[in-house]
């Protein structure tokens, strides 16, 4: 009868602890998307692309953003969906519109905090912007504007 193998073990040194992209409370960032979504639904261009599809749909919304962006910058894994998918099903979607919102964006985040607290969450904010342009237009020959970068 043949011996069997030892088994092999594989291990692994634990994840260093994330700690938070920005030091911002859950508060701020759900004003910082009051505010941004309050000016998104002025915009001439980008109100109506947003009106169109979330029409009566506001507040659940709003609530995902939230979600999604405590993810993104305290890490603290509430959201779960797949923002390429949703992205990529908006039949009017242009390439500049993603201009158009990392601007305002900027100008919104600008408003409520002081660069130092600014800085990182626009660095990630232009980060989503590029990989969501990506995915609807970047192809080998269409690389993302400088402007994403």
């Amino acid at each position: 009868m043949a011996e069997r193998p030892e088994p092999i073990v594989i291990s692994a040194r634990p994840a260093p602890p994330r700690v938070p992209a920005v030091e911002i409370s859950i508060d701020e960032i759900a004003l910082l998307f009051d505010r941004f979504y309050g000016e998104i639904r002025q915009h001439p261009r980008l109100g109506p692309l947003f009106e169109d599809r979330l029409a009566g749909k506001w507040d659940p919304h709003l609530e995902r953003m939230n979600l999604f962006w405590r993810s993104v910058l305290l890490y603290s894994g509430e959201y779960s969906g797949q923002p390429v998918v949703k992205h990529n099903a908006l039949p009017d979607l242009q390439e500049d519109d993603f201009r158009l919102w990392l601007e305002l964006f900027e100008q919104t985040t600008a408003s409520l905090f002081e660069a130092g607290t600014a800085a990182p969450i626009l660095v990630i904010a232009r980060r989503i912007a590029r990989s969501l342009w990506l995915a609807r237009f970047g192809t080998p020959f269409n690389q993302a504007p400088d402007w994403l970068n």
